[in-house]
């Protein structure tokens, strides 16, 4: 089976599954502002990402029991073990683009931090895509946050080797925003990433998440006030560092730049929806629509322009000790994007 029909398929047959090409253009906006040699590598990377989800979710959620992924794991490990390309890069693409990428003979010992962390991303994957899945603590959730998002941001293109450590801490905060931003689609599925401890702590139920009858819980909005008010600055603090390295290349520093901007805008709209993640669900992608539709008439130097305001002005804010997650975008501030009012 392709790729490509791997995908349309688990993305058309299980309707719990939010738009993941909204998703993507969400998340990938910043490329734009490059030529398509530069954009290349990092879309090959998204697509890897992309493909081993929807083969995992397949297996989980629209055919439960399949074999795709574990056939595909089985192929990897064929070919990360030999070294040399196998029968199994014929079968899936994406092990045929990474031989390529990272294990040709020609491609020598300075791809291997990068190999590591596609490596510990596709093992992570192997243990957190399960069905009903439940952590304990939370150092369960920062173990998952580092092996997932944190290992993905490490085989990201274009980081010097001095960073590519650090970048894992923003990926840990890139994967717990999302976790923010699917609370209702993964709760739909089954899933609920809050450690158990934790809903102990605030004395809310697994059961009432996964029913949205958390919202009658005085101990939900304590729980949601901890996570974004304690929790989740604990995670921010360990990626300023990221932010602050004299040697980020421009794609880097855009992309910090527009995820900021998107963690701004799902705070926003979470809090206009007083945590409510069912409502904040039916809004917030057409919140995302609008940002996006607006930038879809900007010159691209327009959005390189604003992009570059945002990254000196968050770098500006970490320098003097201020935390440049809970400031105002620079992008709706110079009107290339208009908030939304959420009513």
């Amino acid at each position: 089976m392709t790729s490509s029909s791997i995908q349309v398929g688990a993305s058309s047959q299980y309707q719990g599954i939010a738009d993941d090409t909204l998703k993507d253009k969400d998340n990938g906006l910043w490329l734009s502002c490059f030529s398509k040699q530069t954009q290349g590598p990092w879309l090959q990377r998204f697509s890897w990402l992309r493909h081993l989800d929807r083969l995992a979710e397949q297996d989980q959620l629209i055919y439960p029991g399949g074999c795709q992924f574990s056939a595909f794991h089985q192929g990897w490990q064929h070919l990360l073990q030999g070294r040399q390309r196998v029968p199994a890069c014929d079968q899936w693409n994406i092990l045929d683009e990474i031989y390529r990428v990272w294990l040709s003979p020609d491609k020598g010992d300075h791809c291997e931090a990068e190999l590591q962390g596609w490596t510990r991303y596709v093992e992570a994957i192997v243990d957190y895509h399960q069905p009903a899945l439940q952590l304990q603590t939370l150092q369960d959730y920062d173990m998952m946050l580092d092996r997932l998002a944190g290992s993905c941001f490490q085989f990201l293109p274009g980081l010097h080797p001095d960073d590519r450590d650090i970048a894992r801490y923003f990926g840990m905060v890139d994967q717990c925003y999302n976790n923010l931003r699917d609370l209702h689609e993964d709760a739909c599925q089954g899933v609920c990433y809050f450690p158990t401890d934790l809903l102990q702590r605030f004395q809310v139920t697994l059961a009432e998440i996964l029913d949205f009858t958390c919202f009658d819980n005085p101990g939900y909005y304590r729980l949601m006030e901890f996570w974004l008010r304690d929790y989740l600055p604990r995670l921010q603090s360990q990626a300023l560092s990221l932010i602050l390295s004299d040697r980020l290349p421009r794609t880097w520093q855009y992309l910090l730049a527009w995820f900021i901007h998107r963690y701004r805008r799902l705070e926003r709209v979470m809090a206009a929806c007083n945590y409510n993640f069912v409502q904040f669900s039916s809004i917030y992608w057409d919140v995302v629509q609008q940002d996006l539709w607006q930038y879809a008439g900007k010159h691209s130097h327009l959005l390189s322009r604003g992009l570059t305001q945002q990254y000196d002005s968050i770098r500006s804010l970490v320098l003097a000790g201020q935390c440049p997650f809970t400031a105002p975008s620079v992008l709706e501030d110079a009107g290339l994007c208009q908030p939304r009012t959420v009513g």
